[in-house]
């Protein structure tokens, strides 16, 4: 594939506009196009590795989900670039996000608990039906027509056992984060006195930072302090043309050990930046905040009136209307943990810079054809370990010669499983799933991106 500023001008699917690249990410980016309704929105383009089923597949379970705090997709599908499978999302049009409304101010205290029990509901439907988001922040929480939208096409199967475990409990902690933020336009809460986080959230943030919290124990303290009969949030646009049963969704989604699974394992949906929105695209007639001080003050964080708002209404997802929403999804959706596809992701890729003091070697490059191994390679089949994505051979290259001078250990390579673009860099060759996994972790501890997964290309 090309670069992709050189997509702009094309039409998608023979309907959408690739107008302006706002973001590209590895084999990911973020245009400007305009929706069904001709109204500007976000077209997100992911080009494919082998995993264009298991990408859609998760897309068709957040649409049959129908969660009202779920950001929407008009539509998504399958199409080719110069011959390159790729797949698309048309996501809804949206007023803001949140991370526009702090940058003017902080939140009251009852914009805080809507947005607090809007997203631990958004939650509690992803971890439920054994989903993890890892992207939880404030450029990825939405509002329109006073309802908390969170983003929903990051989403990925949550890991098996201890790792998945921990992997919701990620997402309890950047929920954490994200209401401290709300309430003192702050991340940490060093410095913050007790009494400058109003209840119930100063033990909600300190207790879901520091893990001692759930979802569920939220979500008792938001019903005790501000009760549990306030309306739900209900849904503001129709139902994707793409979306289906929620059994048929899950089912399309084959566990790891069926037929064919060696060929397309799930990897992360490449969702490591935050979604884009153009300000000059959206209606004159949107409400905006008005100009307010950065600093923190604690007086401030209490005073409702000097505090900007998401919306009129305060508890907008309502506790028990949400138990039952969830209670009905539940027995609609169940999943099996078999179905559940062991995956290696983390969120928000972070590029290592490294200093290079010598003559970097010259790069390995394993340049493999689809079936380099036999679906029947058993558990020695054809895993590999991808640090980087490139579109250039060159830059692959140049990566592999700065990896191999800080960590030669991890014996970077370039590796294409088609021969051509992209080019991956790949660590520690090839290796069983098991291995995969451990040197994926283990990379992350050395300061490799915190988005290095783990992949079968066995075919």
């Amino acid at each position: 594939m090309q670069l992709w500023t050189d997509y702009e001008g094309v039409t998608i699917d023979g309907v959408f506009p690739l107008k302006k690249l706002l973001m590209p990410e590895g084999r990911s980016a973020f245009y400007t196009t305009a929706g069904l309704t001709g109204e500007p929105t976000v077209l997100r383009l992911i080009e494919c590795h082998f995993d264009e089923e298991e990408i859609l597949a998760r897309w068709r379970c957040v649409e049959a989900l129908n969660h009202p705090n779920f950001l929407k997709f008009e539509r998504f599908g399958q199409t080719e670039l110069d011959g390159r499978p790729v797949v698309y999302a048309v996501l809804e049009k949206v007023d803001t996000n949140l991370a526009e409304v702090l940058d003017q101010g902080h939140l009251t205290v009852e914009d805080v608990a809507q947005l607090a029990s809007s997203l631990v509901a958004a939650l509690d439907v992803l971890h439920t039906h054994g989903f993890i988001h890892e992207h939880i922040k404030p450029r990825n929480i939405f509002a329109l027509s006073n309802v908390v939208k969170l983003r929903s096409d990051c989403i990925r199967e949550a890991p098996e056992g201890e790792e998945g475990r921990i992997a919701k409990q990620r997402d309890v902690r950047d929920l954490a984060t994200v209401l401290l933020q709300a309430l003192t336009q702050r991340k940490s809460v060093e410095g913050i006195p007790d009494s400058a986080l109003p209840p119930p959230f100063g033990q909600i943030i300190r207790n879901g930072l520091d893990g001692t919290w759930g979802l569920e124990n939220i979500k008792t303290a938001l019903e005790h302090q501000f009760g549990s009969n306030q309306p739900a949030a209900q849904p503001t646009a129709p139902k994707s043309e793409n979306a289906v049963p929620a059994t048929t969704a899950v089912a399309e989604q084959k566990a790891p050990g069926t037929a064919g699974a060696a060929a397309k394992q799930s990897v992360r949906p490449e969702a490591q930046l935050p979604l884009p929105l153009l300000k000059e695209d959206r209606d004159a007639g949107s409400a905006r905040a008005t100009a307010r001080k950065d600093t923190w003050d604690p007086k401030a964080t209490q005073n409702d009136g000097q505090s900007l708002s998401l919306g009129s209404r305060r508890l907008g997802a309502g506790i028990v209307a949400i138990l039952l929403l969830l209670s009905l999804w539940g027995l609609a959706h169940h999943r099996n943990k078999a179905q559940q596809a062991a995956v290696v992701s983390q969120p928000a890729a972070q590029s290592v810079e490294q200093t290079v003091a010598s003559p970097a070697p010259k790069p390995v490059t394993a340049d493999l054809p689809p079936a380099s191994l036999p679906a029947s390679a058993g558990s020695r089949a054809d895993w590999r370990v991808i640090t980087f994505t490139y579109n250039r051979r060159t830059d692959a290259e140049k990566k592999v010669s700065d990896l191999a001078h800080s960590h030669p250990e991890l014996e970077p390579e370039v590796f294409t499983p088609s021969g051509h673009a992209p080019f991956l860099v790949s660590i520690g060759k090839s290796m069983d799933r098991d291995a995969a996994y451990a040197l994926a972790r283990h990379s992350r501890s050395l300061g490799l991106p915190r988005d290095t997964y783990a992949q079968n290309y066995s075919r």
